[in-house]
């Protein structure tokens, strides 16, 4: 299917009104001067509109509501409009499908919360905590999109600065699930409702964003070539016992098929960011903390952070730079277990800043050893 693309002029209307909504204005004397541009618009349109704005502002935070106000004063054109039909297996067919079961699942928690008297609001309240402590799909669609998609659709299209707040928002959304699904929630039954009623319509809405925006301006812009799967490794690799080295240096050397197994038993996860910011490697062990995919290679790093991350993220790469300091070190508590990170600035023999390494790792084990455990 091949949606109409739109002309300059009527994205520009579009800009105009989200800008004034990002000022406040919100009267229908507002909404009517744009009426023909809102009751026309497209995926393509919108989606550039958002680009113009979202790509100007200091912080996407500031825009969430303002973004949802513009997209449902844009939602009858684009639910008026038939969705692409992806070919049979495409990354967006499955992404849709995925956000079949989503909506499924949240519909099905709705009914519960919709059938719940005030009086008896703790003991179904326990019934959705329970649902929601199963509900790993959401989690793990919004990672694909973030790893997989996102880096696809940054690439190939110039408007794709909606993926920021799309981000963020999905930040919001887990957030909300982690508290609903935490111990005792669910005992005042009243503000877990509320709660599950926010989580509830932001992560609709963001289903809705997905397959009303997102997909159709990302089917258009990334070439089928680039979204299909790549069959294969690229590059040869032997397995040979004489095979000639890929890495030399003056304490030793390695083939790849060596280099590659040693990343793959290290209890650590390593990215290396390039001076310039953009991704260059990263290491997949099975036991990886934070899920990476072949798409971000390339990518600049402050994309592959949530939007509340990036300034943290800018002031290490600022100080690793102009030399004021050489590591920065956090810890996290996630899904029960101890999280270490770090970051450390590579440098050649005359100080020359080369680019930054992550390291990642889960330290609970180390964390709770106690006494001692020699080899003698």
């Amino acid at each position: 299917m091949e949606l109409i693309h739109t002309g300059d002029e009527k994205t520009e209307d579009l800009i105009r009104y989200l800008r004034l909504l990002g000022a406040g204005e919100t009267n229908r004397e507002t909404y009517d001067r744009f009426s023909g541009a809102l009751k026309s618009a497209d995926p393509f349109s919108v989606n550039a509109a958002l680009h113009r704005v979202l790509s100007e502002a200091e912080s996407v935070e500031a825009w969430k509501a303002p973004v949802a106000r513009f997209l449902r004063a844009a939602a009858a054109a684009l639910e008026a409009l038939p969705l692409p039909d992806y070919p049979e297996n495409h990354p967006l067919a499955l992404l849709d499908a995925e956000n079949g079961e989503i909506v499924r699942a949240l519909e099905s928690l709705q009914s519960i919360a919709r059938g719940i008297p005030g009086s008896e609001a703790n003991p179904q309240a326990v019934v959705i905590q329970n649902r929601l402590r199963e509900f790993s799909l959401l989690g793990a669609h919004y990672a694909r999109l973030q790893n997989e998609l996102f880096p696809l659709f940054e690439t190939a299209a110039q408007d794709h600065d909606c993926v920021a707040l799309m981000w963020s928002i999905q930040d919001d959304v887990l957030e909300l699930l982690k508290r609903l699904q935490s111990p005792g929630a669910a005992d005042d039954g009243a503000a877990f409702l509320k709660d599950f009623g926010t989580f509830y319509l932001t992560a609709a809405s963001l289903v809705w964003r997905e397959r009303r925006v997102l997909y159709p301006a990302a089917f258009r812009a990334v070439p089928e070539r680039i979204f299909l799967p790549k069959e294969g490794r690229a590059g040869p690799v032997s397995t040979a016992g004489g095979a000639e080295p890929c890495f030399i240096s003056s304490t030793g050397s390695l083939t790849q098929v060596q280099l590659e197994a040693v990343f793959k038993v290290l209890p650590v996860d390593v990215s290396f960011i390039g001076a310039d910011d953009r991704v260059k490697f990263y290491s997949d062990p099975p036991h990886r903390v934070f899920p990476r995919s072949p798409q971000i290679i390339g990518r600049l790093v402050q994309n592959c952070h949530p939007p509340k991350s990036v300034a943290t993220v800018e002031k290490i790469l600022a100080s690793f730079k102009d030399g004021s300091e050489d590591s920065a070190e956090f810890w996290l508590s996630m899904k029960g277990r101890f999280i270490h990170i770090e970051y450390f600035a590579l440098r050649d023999d005359s100080g020359a800043y080369l680019g930054t390494l992550e390291v990642s790792g889960d330290a609970t084990a180390v964390r709770a050893l106690e006494g001692e455990k020699r080899l003698l």
